[in-house]
């Protein structure tokens, strides 16, 4: 491209599809929530010829393959938060190459910035390192002045050799100081492919960072252990984004109303208090929900019990994740069942709407399954929903770096594909047969989800007809998500379909008993 033409090419943002393996179990049906961290790049890159494209809208791959003919972008820059969806970013990136093989291709996220080799072969140019709030919006300026790509640009991997190497750190800005999000950018027609069960439902944070140190997550390792808080500014510029149909608003921090007292002066109280008296007095029936730790929400239950009875907290997702006090000590969660089981219950008498999240370690035997039923049966009551996931050794987490020790194919794609960190999938050898475990998870899904119809489910599926009608072909398609959940076999074929055999035959036995040096032991 000429010079002019490069300051006049657009820039592209750009969110991928949704990997198969996730789909199989329909968790799209349940929740699709708008590309948060693409706005909130944009925001801070203010260039006037940049775009953001989301190929999780039903037709837009193919509107977006046409518009590279049409005008060739200078760079697209992928968003690829989830492992998971690795194959689909690829792909994407392997045909804008060949439409347009002189865009700078560059790909973000969780994923390719701790699993960076997974990604040599892919037709990309550069991979972000981390949090790219100020890395992105430098590399865009520096393209737009000089027309080429920084031999080494600061907070970028870039290819040397049979190598990623990776240039100086660019220290990003603390939350407090970022620019708004970019929410204009965001089609209208997209808007409603974005949703949280019977909802349409924007996004935002009021934090990032977490000071615990689970094995199972990097968040930690990612921000330190330390905690930033947005601005009270931004938030309330998140929420007056929100076109006039959206009746929700899910906040995607690591741990909610994690911070300091004074942060919690400065932000939580103040947002709050805005809410309550400006925005929710105009937006009837508005839900919030929040992802929190239960050990927190007794700490502040004086705070969370405000902001159920005040300001539209509805849902509230707690970090269960064990239901024995060793597994949790094993997970290194920090907590106790008991603190577990007293916020589940006050945060339902209180009015919200519990959901329980748990991780099932691959050491998993018929005992501890049986705990988790009875611990299911026992809050049935209180927490109406439970999420399940396996121990998947995600790259960046103690337990990848743990497990890939003993079984290096776990950094092989040709082993083990990027869909099998879906979550859905055990990526170390189980103590129970693998038909058996999976049999046990199905059954522990079928155990904390019964549908019930109560007169309050069936005035929201009259607001759900009346106000946001095209969502109903995805409610009426739920129950195929649920059937897939509660089926052993659909477990078992996409254990089949996405990992090798090399890495998932079951290690030596003894007298019985897995001999403890040829696994992971995470008991």
């Amino acid at each position: 491209m000429g010079r002019k033409q490069l300051q006049d090419a657009p820039i592209i943002l750009l969110e991928p599809n949704i990997n198969p393996i996730t789909m199989r179990f329909g968790l799209p049906l349940v929740a699709n929530y708008p590309p948060l961290a693409l706005v909130r790049l944009a925001g801070q890159i203010r260039d006037p010829r940049l775009r953001i494209v989301d190929l999780r809208v039903p037709g837009e791959r193919h509107r977006f393959l046409n518009s590279l003919r049409a005008d060739p972008p200078v760079l697209v820059g992928i968003s690829l938060t989830f492992t998971s969806n690795g194959d689909e970013a690829i792909d994407i990136a392997a045909a804008i190459r060949t439409i347009s093989p002189d865009t700078v291709i560059v790909l973000g996220g969780t994923g390719p910035s701790e699993d960076p080799d997974s990604f040599f072969g892919a037709e990309v140019d550069l991979i972000g390192y981390r949090s790219g709030d100020a890395s992105l919006a430098a590399l865009v300026r520096e393209l737009r002045r000089t027309g080429r790509v920084p031999d080494q640009p600061p907070g970028f991997f870039r290819r040397s050799g049979d190598r990623w190497v990776r240039g100086e750190n660019l220290d990003p800005p603390p939350m407090a100081a970022l620019k708004p999000g970019a929410w204009h950018l965001i089609p209208r027609k997209y808007w409603r492919n974005y949703f949280q069960g019977f909802r349409p439902t924007g996004m935002g944070q009021t934090s990032e960072g977490c000071p615990f140190d689970c094995n199972f997550c990097s968040v930690w390792k990612v921000h330190g252990r330390k905690v930033n808080v947005a601005s009270l500014e931004n938030l309330q510029h998140d929420f007056r984004s929100l076109p006039g149909f959206v009746r929700g608003f899910f906040f995607a921090d690591d741990i909610w109303m994690q911070a300091t007292e004074r942060q919690k002066r400065e932000l939580y109280d103040p947002l709050l208090e805005w809410l309550a008296s400006d925005f929710l007095p105009g937006r009837r029936n508005f839900w919030l929900t929040v992802e929190t730790r239960t050990d927190l929400f007794l700490r502040q239950e004086a705070r969370f019990r405000s902001w159920i009875r005040e300001g539209g907290l509805k849902r509230i997702l707690f970090g269960v994740e064990a239901v024995t006090d060793e597994q949790l000590k094993a997970f290194s969660k920090r907590n106790t069942v008991d603190a577990n089981s007293v916020a589940i219950r006050k945060a339902a008498e209180w009015g919200a709407f519990v959901t329980g999240q748990f991780v099932i370690h691959c050491d998993a035997d018929i005992t501890y399954f049986d705990e988790m039923v009875r611990f299911l049966e026992e809050h049935r009551r209180w927490m109406k929903v439970a999420n399940f996931t396996i121990a998947t050794p995600l790259p960046g987490t103690d337990l990848y770096r743990d497990l890939l020790a003993q079984y290096p194919d776990l950094a092989d794609r040709n082993v083990v594909s990027h869909p099998a960190f879906s979550l859905f999938t055990a990526l170390s050898p189980t103590r129970m047969e693998p038909a058996e475990f999976y049999e046990q998870v199905a059954r522990v899904y079928k155990a904390a989800n019964h549908v019930r119809f109560t007169w309050g489910s069936v005035g929201q599926l009259w607001k759900l007809c009346t106000r946001s009608p095209w969502l109903i072909p995805r409610v009426l398609k739920m129950p195929l998500g649920l059937k897939a959940l509660t089926n052993a076999k659909t477990f078992l074929r996409t254990h089949r379909d996405v990992q090798g055999e090399r890495l998932l035959s079951r290690p030596p036995k003894t007298a019985g008993r897995i001999i403890p040096d040829a696994r992971i032991n995470l008991a």
